[in-house]
């Protein structure tokens, strides 16, 4: 059942209760793109949670496939890259010909690498997706 919608700016966030789980699911969206999901005991939770995300991008970041980079959109091109729950799953920068590397926090080596962060982020996501399947370091 659809509760709130909470917005801030460009993005929202739908909040429903799931009667089945006993918990809050948001669902998050940059304009009418769906970009990761957020859970929590109560709306407020997720209500939370969001904010903190919003603050994340407020400050630089960027939200896709449920990820988070830091340091995408402030010109930093480098920081950590987070779930939208808030686990840090590892760090990623730009090196001086441009090109973006991703290291895991289980990692002293670089786990993926792309010729852009945009690419980097959508290579990230797919890691992430993989599961078990990850690349170990």
């Amino acid at each position: 059942m659809h509760i709130e919608t909470e917005t801030h700016g460009e993005m929202s966030c739908q909040i429903e209760s799931n009667d089945e789980r006993d918990h809050y699911l948001g669902t998050l969206r940059y304009k009418i793109f769906e970009i990761g999901l957020i859970s929590g005991p109560g709306a407020a939770a997720v209500r939370a949670q969001f904010r903190v995300i919003c603050g994340m991008t407020d400050e630089g970041g960027m939200v896709r496939h449920g990820v988070i980079m830091l340091g995408y959109h402030n010109r930093a091109f480098s920081g950590d890259v987070l779930l939208v729950d808030g686990e840090i799953i590892g760090e990623w920068a730009s090196d001086d010909e441009e090109c973006c590397h991703f290291t895991a926090t289980d990692s002293a080596e670089v786990t993926l690498s792309a010729p852009s962060p945009w690419m980097l982020h959508d290579s990230i996501a797919d890691w992430v997706n993989c599961g078990d399947d990850k690349p170990k370091g």
